[in-house]
């Protein structure tokens, strides 16, 4: 393929993921809510770990809580222990059903709506083609051609476009969250 079709062929598929932005936006809304509770988590644990070692070596800074929410101060440290720990499992529990409902939103996107287009599309565009097409090729190879150049494309606006966003978003969201964290760290 020259350099000009393949850019036909990425702005087709470019248009055809705008059509359904409003889909791709909630998957990436998702993908966002499940980033931040999985970096929620792993500040628990930053949590819990520095809880302990102060408990443990009081000469070591306190634990910094997040939004200034301390527990109260008469809980024992393993009740303190015990609260963090059930935050974190509450957070695994709804990161887990918004995981599900997050690959069920992909998969209603990509085989509800943009394969069936695509294949409405193309036999749409069957329909206009002469008899002489047909003549010339068999049907049942039409329709296998069909079926699995929309599911090629199926995989590529799920497998390169959306994970490709996904990723950067991922690296985005982490790489702020590091920099929060210690910043020289970071850029290290």
């Amino acid at each position: 393929m020259t350099a000009q079709s393949n850019w036909h062929v990425t702005r087709r598929l470019l248009a055809l993921t705008w059509r359904y932005r409003a889909g791709c936006v909630k998957v990436f809304v998702y993908q966002l809510v499940l980033l931040v509770m999985g970096l929620s988590a792993l500040g628990l644990t930053g949590l819990g770990i520095d809880f302990i070692r102060h408990e443990l070596q009081p000469t070591a800074p306190a634990a910094r809580w997040p939004f200034h929410l301390m527990p109260p101060s008469d809980w024992s440290p393993m009740a303190v222990i015990a609260a963090i720990a059930g935050v974190m499992l509450l957070l695994a529990v709804v990161r887990a059903c918004l995981n599900y409902v997050y690959s069920i939103g992909v998969a209603e996107l990509i085989e509800r709506h943009i394969v069936v287009e695509l294949r409405s599309q193309v036999y749409d565009k069957l329909q206009r083609l002469s008899f002489q097409f047909f003549d010339a090729n068999a049907s049942g190879s039409i329709i296998n051609r069909v079926t699995g150049d929309s599911r090629a494309v199926a995989n590529f606006v799920n497998n390169a476009l959306l994970q490709g966003i996904i990723m950067f978003l991922s690296l985005a969201v982490y790489v702020a969250y590091m920099l929060a964290i210690h910043v020289k760290l970071t850029l290290a």
